[in-house]
């Protein structure tokens, strides 16, 4: 067995390894007796694009036993999705594949390295505290039913629909704000690989045509013929000096109109329990929690538990 770099021609292979993979904790989860619907293959082929060097795949007598992608948003990083087939786990696979991405993870040695799971896996977290990850906090994913289109909501620019030349200078704007929030904390490669690969719309929140927070909203799920009725967002920010109730409410009603008029009937988002203000905010704005994850960071990577007033809305899972 040896673990390799991911190639394009391994998309198929790891859409059905992942299914398999995951289905046994799909069926306990949903009550169902179906598998999960494998991942759709632009969706792997984006994973491979945003971190090539870091995602790989087990291999034994040419056929994919393992694989994991590896995610970097400037000085944070994390892997997932990462899964065996249930047949050979047990065997060190795993270990193996965590370790080649830590390798990969670890070339900036300032970054915060960590991953989400399902806090309901003894397996899952008994694995990643073996590999030196301590537990934070959960990270809530919450949705909200849009049965109409929210009033009197002020439109925002979007990234389509704008000149070429405002997106570099919002890009750096955004990254001045991510900064802010966490140091070097990045998620241009999100930005750029919505519009790529067509996969939804940035809105852009701004002041003084300054860009000073954002929303990424996909219209379309990561897996075939699933949540097809839903919006996902998968960041928003929005710089701390200038992190208020209203302009958070300004940039979800947005997003809401958005997947309104794409014909959505659902938003769902994520927030992690260390930004409490702005998830305290969500539940004050309508939004339910549907489940949790607990986020896991490598010991001695981040400042350990702490909270903050900031809006960084996303997940560290694939």
């Amino acid at each position: 067995m040896r673990i390799r770099l991911t190639q394009d021609n391994d998309a198929d292979a790891i859409r059905r390894l992942d299914s398999l993979a995951f289905s046994p904790w799909w069926k306990q989860l949903t009550g169902t007796s179906k598998d999960l619907p494998p991942r759709r293959h632009d969706h792997i082929l984006m994973l491979l694009e945003k971190d090539p060097e870091g995602c790989f795949v087990a291999e034994e007598g040419g056929a994919a036993l393992g694989f994991i992608f590896s995610r970097t948003w400037g000085r944070v990083g994390w892997f997932g999705t990462f899964g065996v087939l249930p047949e050979h786990q047990g065997r060190g696979i795993g270990k193996q594949l965590i370790a080649a991405s830590l390798e990969y993870l670890r070339r900036d040695p300032q970054r915060v390295i960590g991953l989400e799971t399902m806090p309901e896996s003894p397996d899952n977290l008994g694995l990643y505290m073996k590999q030196g990850f301590e537990a934070r906090f959960l990270t809530m994913l919450l949705s909200k039913a849009i049965d109409r289109p929210p009033k009197n909501v002020e439109p925002l620019p979007l990234w389509s629909q704008t000149a070429e030349e405002d997106h570099q200078r919002w890009l750096d704007e955004l990254r001045e704000a991510a900064d802010r929030i966490t140091p070097r904390l990045d998620y241009t490669k999100e930005v750029l690989a919505t519009t790529r690969y067509d996969l939804g719309e940035t809105l852009i929140l701004t002041e003084n045509e300054a860009a000073i927070g954002m929303g990424i909203v996909w219209f379309s799920s990561s897996r075939e013929a699933m949540h097809e009725d839903e919006a996902v967002v998968q960041v928003m920010m929005i710089h701390p000096d200038y992190t208020t109730e209203a302009r958070l409410h300004k940039l979800l009603g947005a997003a809401e109109t958005l997947a309104y008029v794409r014909g959505k009937r659902k938003l769902v988002l994520a927030g992690n329990a260390q930004h409490g203000w702005a998830l305290t905010r969500l539940l004050d704005f309508n939004y339910h929690i549907d489940r949790a994850m607990v986020r896991m960071v490598l010991k001695g990577t981040d400042q350990g538990l702490r909270t903050d007033p900031y809006v960084d809305l996303s997940r560290w899972a694939g």
